[in-house]
């Protein structure tokens, strides 16, 4: 559960930079869409037993984190 704060944390921060010094517009709904992309890779990639889809993991993040 700790790896999802960071991978979080890290889009976060990758966003904060893109506004900051690339000129980027804050959208807080991208951040979130790319951390719930990001956390999903993650999961699958290091949890082979993993069994649900990245649509049921938009939908419910938490049913989906019990499972595992």
């Amino acid at each position: 559960m700790g790896n999802i704060w960071i991978a979080l944390v890290n889009e976060i921060w990758r966003h904060r930079n893109n506004c900051l010094f690339k000129g980027g517009v804050n959208d807080h709904t991208e951040v979130f869409s790319l951390a719930q992309v990001k956390v999903w890779s993650w999961i699958n990639s290091k949890i082979p037993s993993v069994s649900f889809s990245f649509s049921e993991w938009c939908l419910e993040p938490l049913v989906c984190m019990y499972s595992i």
